[in-house]
């Protein structure tokens, strides 16, 4: 389980995840997927210009792609109050 920055979180369902990768035989992908979610955290607004939209039941999803780990993404959401929540990871193509 890693941390988020205060007022910022991640799901279950990321966390485990993200302890799966860790466990996992490509150290750089993780490290690389936790970048992207300290960068995603410390500036949102600036990452969803990297980021592809979609929709889902529960609202819209950024998706924005881990570098040098293609096809994997993390998927995030922001509150009203402007929290950010990983959502997952996981490799996705579209």
């Amino acid at each position: 389980m890693v941390a988020a920055h205060p007022r910022n979180d991640y799901s279950e369902i990321a966390n485990q995840q993200i302890d799966l990768l860790e466990a996992g035989p490509d150290f750089r992908l993780y490290d690389e997927v936790i970048k992207v979610c300290n960068q995603i955290f410390d500036d949102p607004n600036d990452l969803r210009k990297f980021s592809s939209v979609i929709t889902t039941t529960e609202g819209l999803r950024f998706a924005t792609p881990v570098p040098g780990g293609h096809p994997y993404k993390v998927f995030w959401s922001t509150s009203i109050e402007g929290f950010v929540r990983i959502e997952a990871i996981f490799p996705y193509a579209g």
